[in-house]
């Protein structure tokens, strides 16, 4: 199978948190290449609402990245911040 490109990669994420995220389309969040954390064979996207919530606010609690596995689509959120915690220190000390 052909790696999965970035643009196509977005778009499944997308469609994913769009099931997931509450008030995805209210908000109107972006997915964006997350700079702080990789995973070998997947595309991470980190997501922040453009559109502020009834308090005036422009962010969210908990939103943890989705990873896109290259190969198949795949998603998932990275798995609370244990996870992300380890994939942010293991791209430190690659960098």
């Amino acid at each position: 199978m052909v790696s999965m490109d970035q643009e196509s990669a977005r778009l499944v994420a997308e469609a994913y948190c769009r099931e997931r995220v509450r008030n995805w389309d209210e908000r109107a969040f972006r997915l964006r290449i997350d700079e702080t954390v990789t995973v070998e064979g997947a595309y991470v996207f980190g997501y922040l609402p453009t559109v502020p919530d009834s308090r005036g606010r422009l962010r969210v609690g908990g939103n943890l990245p989705v990873i896109v596995d290259r190969e198949t689509g795949d998603c998932r959120f990275v798995a609370g911040v244990t996870e992300y915690f380890a994939l942010r220190d293991a791209k430190q000390q690659q960098d």
